[in-house]
């Protein structure tokens, strides 16, 4: 008979709702009481978690349930504050996750290879158009994979996008289905979650 092996709970400090660890973004406590995002679950300490949500993060701040959690006061911080951070890791994670792609050569770059692998039998799961790219390309590409039912999304700039894929400026990028893009696609709704951006 085989283990079936749970994932550990945690409670939310906000709406107090039990759930899967990774439904949910783990703080720490720094020495000098500052509060840290740490979305990957790797600093040392003990953990206080958040869904990833303002009101859940309102109702934290306001119950001052980090100090309560940590049993000791740590410094002041906004709703601002902690939602920026969660943003910010999350925009690292999906770039550290294009990267990965680049490595593995499961991305394709460039306006006009984009726009040719939507017209492909197994398109793309997701397009990443620079904030900074042409209006008519942008809306070229996203008419496109509007078509094809493909997830876009506007981030980092074009100097940015290329830099994390080791090129030139790059105005937008694919993922072909798999599981990086299962990945980044997961951190891109969290991401808009927590920004309010679409």
């Amino acid at each position: 008979m085989t283990k079936v092996c749970s994932q550990p709970q945690r409670t939310c400090l906000g709406c107090r709702q039990v759930k899967d660890q990774d439904q949910l973004v783990r703080f720490v406590r720094s020495p000098d009481g500052e509060i840290l995002t740490d979305l990957k679950g790797r600093l040392p300490g003990r953990g206080a978690y958040l869904c990833n949500s303002r009101s859940c993060i309102e109702t934290a701040v306001s119950r001052k349930q980090f100090d309560r959690t940590f049993r000791q006061p740590c410094q002041p911080i906004t709703v601002d504050q902690l939602a920026d951070g969660i943003a910010k890791e999350l925009l690292a994670h999906m770039a550290s996750l294009l990267g990965m792609a680049r490595k593995s050569a499961q991305f394709v770059s460039g306006g006009n290879a984009v726009q040719d692998a939507l017209t492909r039998r197994k398109p793309l799961a997701v397009v990443v158009l620079a904030r900074d790219i042409s209006p008519q390309i942008g809306e070229k590409v996203r008419r496109k994979a509007e078509v094809q039912k493909v997830v876009t999304t506007k981030l980092f700039d074009k100097i940015e996008l290329g830099r994390i894929l080791g090129r030139a400026q790059r105005s937008v990028v694919g993922l072909p289905d798999g599981k990086l893009a299962e990945a980044f696609l997961s951190d891109l709704l969290r991401y808009q979650d927590i920004s309010g951006e679409s």
